[in-house]
């Protein structure tokens, strides 16, 4: 009897076929509803900033609460998810029902000694420190954002007069244990800052022929004999607004 030959790199799993059932399962026929193309990957407290503007409102149970915007139905938000493995898994399910193009805006320690606590960092891509990129293949010492959306973007930031830094930064899986030698090393190779979600978010993209990006809120910042919070101040608050509105103009 001949054996069978089996791909042992294929994967069991298809987020399509689980996204379809979801969806039915809500009352939604994917083949008959608009997803948006672009969708906005927001942290926490940027989300319900978002969502407190009443600018788009919930429309589908797609990779969490996928909302719409009012005035542009191909453009969406949503709660990004936390961590490499859950914003990799999220993208599966946006990608699996249909959207193309994904920008996480969240929050990053900065690196760099001259950075400071409300400042935005637009990103090239991430130095890996994580293990999604591994299993899905792409294990590479920088995952990278998509070019041309990163420009886009980036052309938006200009319009809106908002101050940036463009560049290579790091993502780690352990929030909490940045050392002072991983610090020193990651800022002599030129990252700007750390986060814990952008490689697996840019892992899921290239892997998926989709394209993505990020923006980041400098939120704290390293330093040798220091760990500075920029919690108490206005100027993370100040950031996120101009982030936000930044957003719902291009969307007018």
């Amino acid at each position: 009897m001949k054996e069978k030959i089996v791909d042992r790199n294929n994967a069991l799993t298809d987020p399509k076929k689980l996204v379809r059932v979801e969806l039915k399962n809500a009352g939604f026929d994917i083949d008959k509803i608009k997803i948006p193309d672009r969708v906005y990957l927001l942290a926490d407290d940027i989300f319900d900033e978002m969502v407190s503007r009443n600018v788009g409102e919930y429309r589908y149970p797609l990779g969490g609460k996928l909302y719409v915007f009012n005035k542009n139905e191909n453009i969406g938000f949503i709660k990004g998810h936390m961590c490499s493995p859950a914003i990799a898994t999220q993208a599966e399910d946006l990608i699996a029902g249909g959207v193309k193009e994904l920008i996480h805006v969240g929050y990053a320690g900065g690196l760099q000694p001259e950075l400071v606590p409300g400042e935005i960092i637009l990103t090239d891509g991430a130095f890996n420190d994580t293990a999604v990129a591994r299993l899905y293949g792409y294990d590479y010492d920088i995952i990278h954002s998509s070019k041309d959306l990163t420009n886009e973007i980036e052309s938006m930031i200009t319009s809106a007069e908002i101050p940036y830094k463009r560049g290579i930064h790091w993502t780690t899986d352990a929030g909490y244990r940045e050392t002072w030698g991983q610090v020193m090393d990651y800022r002599d190779k030129g990252a700007l800052c750390v986060e814990m979600e952008g490689v697996g978010l840019f892992t899921i993209a290239n892997y998926r022929k989709c394209v993505a990006t990020g923006i980041y809120v400098v939120s704290d910042v390293y330093s040798e004999n220091d760990w500075k919070l920029g919690w108490e101040g206005n100027d993370i608050k100040r950031a996120v607004g101009a982030v936000i509105d930044m957003i719902i103009e291009s969307i007018r």
